[in-house]
């Protein structure tokens, strides 16, 4: 390199390694806005996606039975069931506990409510609703009112006194 002192070939060499640094530093840049608006178009598809949860809105018929071993399709308590293997809580009512009673009585209701939701649940076709903003409780079941013809199935368990409409906290039933 003819013309070109010493002090130019260093000065040259940084500027070169500094040119590297700058394009490994934008294209990481890149890299990670790229992911990250892959996972906010993500989010976004899940939350909107029209076939993301048939349960949330078709309709549907099946034979309920009080669950046992296998929990596909089947009421847990009054409260609580699993449709096509996804746990579901009714999110308008409160029923008395089965599993966890704080008294007889609370049972003793707890064991109707939940045999009345299965008959309820076999008179017809219903859908699973979702409600208010959460999809899922803590407990990582759906968080969905089950409907019938325009009316909650669980206003029918408030209306036999076999449930309360849901406050937001558990009451006791003793």
């Amino acid at each position: 390199m003819a013309g070109r002192s010493p002090q130019n070939n260093v000065f040259d060499f940084h500027a070169g390694v500094l040119r590297q640094k700058q394009g490994k530093r934008r294209g990481l840049a890149l890299l990670v806005a790229g992911g990250l608006l892959v996972g906010i178009l993500g989010g976004i598809l899940g939350i909107y996606w029209p076939f993301g949860s048939a349960i949330a809105e078709a309709r549907t018929k099946h034979s309920f039975a009080v669950c046992g071993m296998v929990r596909r399709t089947c009421v847990i308590d009054g409260d609580t069931i699993w449709l096509e293997g996804v746990k579901i809580r009714i999110a308008d009512i409160d029923t008395p506990e089965i599993s966890q009673p704080r008294c007889d009585i609370e049972y003793d209701l707890g064991i109707r409510a939940r045999d009345r939701l299965v008959v309820l649940l076999n008179q017809g076709e219903f859908s699973a609703v979702p409600i208010g903003n959460r999809d899922e409780d803590q407990y990582g079941r759906k968080l969905r009112v089950l409907m019938r013809d325009g009316r909650s199935i669980g206003d029918q368990l408030v209306a036999e006194r076999l449930a309360r409409t849901w406050s937001g906290r558990r009451e006791p039933w003793c």
